[in-house]
């Protein structure tokens, strides 16, 4: 394992490998660093010069927090040697191959992602599939219609690896020969252990990737991050169906307010009771499959105008 310094800045105080009390930096503190870091002319990797570091006037509460990091930079070493054993690799925002797609989110890009199989899935865009966890059977049968679709394409799937709309697209994609992309917001370490999972990691077809520990379990705030992940990686996100509650919801209405990748929603059998307020929104109604077709050839168009949400 080989690390440039900058990579391993951005590990060390944005992550909480080798001891979860770590008072790691969040998303957006780290992004403020980098900049504050910039206007100074240093990389990340000067956070190792104290010297250097010096010249950035940080305040001194600032300071001292990431002295604090950076003294226990071994520990995270350590962890990251025991994850690459495993199978796990990291990619950080200060690597040359950080996925395109998930630079573009700026201060919202997470520092660090962990993942296990084909990395370059990530700059292959595809299409994202989404929906509620207790779906229709008919809306199975769309998630599965666009996912298997997609994949004689040859378009990744992308989606969250959650039970319901996700897992039934992730699965079709993969029966019918296709490669997807799962963003977890939860326990990578624990989703590896799988029999199928590790089957479908060796075809060279599958990604998992979470921007959390590895380790850690399920949480609604994953779950909000790993959605602005699912639309920015995918070239088109379709909604199968969603209600006006939900992380399908905040997902799908974070995505169209903030502007985050492109939006369609089903319209027609198996669509969720919010399917038509996502519709009003701005997101684009699509009622077969070649209509996704037509609004992936519209890759370059500007989306349209959003309109203000009702979320209460």
């Amino acid at each position: 394992m080989k690390l440039s310094n900058d990579a391993k800045a951005v590990l060390v105080l944005t992550t909480r490998l080798g001891d979860s009390r770590r008072p790691s930096l969040a998303p957006g503190q780290w992004h403020s660093l980098s900049r504050a870091l910039g206007d100074a002319g240093l990389t990340p990797g000067n956070v190792f010069d104290s010297e250097a570091l010096g010249s950035a006037g940080l305040d001194p509460e600032k300071r001292e927090r990431i002295d604090a990091l950076v003294g226990d930079a071994a520990t995270v070493v350590v962890e990251l040697e025991s994850l690459t054993s495993k199978g796990i690799w990291t990619v950080t925002i200060a690597d040359d191959d950080y996925p395109a797609a998930l630079r573009r989110l700026d201060h919202r890009a997470p520092p660090v992602l962990f993942g296990v199989g084909e990395r370059s899935l990530l700059d292959s865009g595809g299409v994202g599939v989404v929906g509620s966890r207790d779906v229709s059977e008919e809306g199975v049968a769309v998630a599965r219609e666009i996912a298997a679709a997609a994949a004689g394409r040859g378009l990744p799937v992308v989606s969250g690896g959650a039970r319901g709309v996700d897992q039934q697209s992730m699965t079709a994609a993969y029966e019918a020969g296709g490669s997807v992309v799962g963003v977890l917001a939860d326990s990578l370490l624990q989703r590896i252990r799988s029999a199928d999972v590790r089957a479908s990691l060796d075809t060279g077809a599958t990604c998992l990737i979470t921007a959390q520990h590895p380790n850690t379990g399920f949480s609604p705030a994953a779950a909000m991050a790993r959605n602005k992940l699912v639309y920015s990686l995918a070239d088109v996100t379709v909604v199968v169906a969603s209600e006006a509650k939900g992380g399908t919801w905040e997902g799908a209405t974070e995505a169209l307010t903030q502007r985050i990748g492109r939006v369609a929603v089903w319209r027609g059998q198996g669509q969720g009771s919010a399917n038509d307020q996502l519709i009003e929104a701005g997101a684009r109604p699509i009622e077969s499959v070649d209509q996704l077709w037509e609004l992936l050839a519209e890759a370059e168009a500007p989306m349209p105008q959003q309109m203000t949400i009702e979320l209460g």
